[in-house]
């Protein structure tokens, strides 16, 4: 395991370009989010990240499985988390736009990443309901032509420069009544306030008001599925596909901790058994996270949820983290900053694609179904 915490930056070539750590400390200064990320080698590969096949331009860097997704994040969330998060690209409406959408809403929004970097965003999440769906309260209500929406969302990754996403709201009561739309971010009936953080620095969060906001009807996703495949399909879809790979970036950071760890301390025989446990429980998570990937991919009964995989992930990457600091001998003088950094950092993937109470519930909730499924 001597490669453990070197393998990133050994002497070939960074897989996220030699200038990815330049770029992540430029972003982490609050630079310009699409200034700075327009100047990164690997930039143009996020952008295609998430698109069909058949709209993908470029066969460098392609990831065409979940698998491969979660190993990419892993490596961003090493350099910095705030890459993934800022980055151009389909990013969650992709699943949402390639389940629901029809041909031409397909060619109209998957088009806009063929012709430059662009930024979308997912607007579901809400101020007082978080991410509970079924509670939603943003309302799109129908005129002639189309829908007015008016309401709001809070936490909208890249809500302050995307160019497009997919905002979710309800055009009737109860569960079938909520629907997705594809939608200009940039529309000024839209108020954006940025919102400040105190982790992922460089990240740009923000809360989103809708005051009659004009969709058309053409832009309601989902119209050629019946109520009952809308939502719940694509809601579903994006989730499952992501919340392992939330994980893999809180893993990555909690790699990253480590090589900062061992660059600046020369470890005691006490310390060197620390680190070998913290290694082995980093090795068993990955490869947990991993495993249910793969098994996604190949269309197999998963070992465990999305959601618990993204869960022990980030309750493995927090311990590593903080057992780290806490290790951190203190004659050799203050705290690296890195390690203050991965320590604002991890805290964050906790209320990334839900909770763990949430994701706990949620498991306890389908176990009997799933443990039906194995028999």
């Amino acid at each position: 395991m001597n490669q453990f915490h070197d393998d990133a930056l050994s002497a070939q070539a960074c897989p996220l370009g030699e200038d990815a750590q330049q770029i992540a400390e430029q972003l982490r200064n609050f630079g310009d989010t699409r200034q700075v990320l327009s100047q990164w080698s690997f930039a143009p590969a996020l952008n295609q990240l998430g698109l069909p096949q058949r709209y993908q331009t470029s066969a460098h860097h392609q990831v065409r499985d979940l698998a491969a997704r979660y190993a990419l994040y892993e490596q961003v969330g090493f350099v910095s988390p705030a890459l993934m998060f800022s980055a151009p690209g389909p990013s969650m409406a992709a699943y949402v736009v390639a389940g629901l959408g029809n041909e031409q809403q397909q060619d109209a929004f998957f088009g806009q990443f063929q012709k430059a970097l662009c930024w979308s965003c997912f607007a579901m999440t809400e101020p007082a309901q978080g991410s509970d769906a079924g509670a939603l309260q943003t309302t799109a209500t129908a005129v002639d032509g189309g829908f007015l929406v008016s309401g709001s969302k809070m936490f909208i990754g890249n809500g302050m420069v995307a160019e497009t996403g997919v905002l979710f709201a309800r055009t009737a009561p109860g569960q079938l009544g909520i629907n997705a739309f594809l939608f200009n971010p940039q529309d000024p009936a839209i108020t954006r306030q940025r919102l400040a953080l105190t982790g992922l620095d460089g990240t740009n969060l923000a809360h989103m008001q809708f005051d009659k906001l004009f969709i058309p009807t053409g832009n309601l996703l989902g119209q050629h599925l019946k109520p009952t495949q809308r939502f719940a399909q694509s809601a579903m879809a994006t989730f499952n596909a992501l919340r392992p790979c939330v994980g893999a970036l809180a893993l990555g950071v909690a790699r990253r901790a480590l090589h900062e760890w061992q660059t600046c301390v020369t470890p005691t025989p006490t310390q060197a058994q620390l680190l070998s446990r913290l290694k082995r429980r980093w090795h068993t998570a990955h490869h947990e996270g991993l495993t249910v990937c793969q098994q996604t991919d190949e269309h197999q009964p998963s070992t465990a949820t999305p959601g618990m995989v993204k869960t022990a992930c980030v309750i493995i990457a927090e311990e590593i983290v903080s057992q780290l600091i806490h290790a951190f001998p203190a004659d050799h003088g203050p705290l690296p900053t890195a390690l203050w950094q991965a320590f604002r950092d991890v805290k964050a993937f906790e209320y990334t694609e839900g909770t763990r109470q949430i994701h706990r519930l949620s498991q306890s909730f389908s176990f009997p179904h799933a443990s039906q499924e194995h028999q």
